[in-house]
């Protein structure tokens, strides 16, 4: 396979749909299949990190927004 044909088979996996353990293992083969040192290898395995949090429930805390200031009325 080549990089193209990488970049849509993980587009393919993960193209709103659900993120399942299965398409984790997909992506790793599809990483495994591309030089280390390639750029796309690179930002894929980032992705790949960053899909593996979300599907372990392990997200960021949005940040809290403050209510907005309330008028004294006199």
């Amino acid at each position: 396979m080549d990089e193209r044909d990488v970049l849509n088979a993980w587009r393919n996996l993960f193209a709103g749909k659900p993120i399942t353990p299965d398409s984790l293992s997909a992506a790793e083969t599809l990483l495994d299949g591309l030089n280390g040192e390639s750029p796309l290898h690179i930002r894929l395995a980032t992705e790949l990190a960053e899909l593996k949090r979300r599907s372990e429930g392990v997200v960021a805390a949005p940040a809290k927004r403050k209510a907005p200031r309330r008028k004294k009325v006199t």
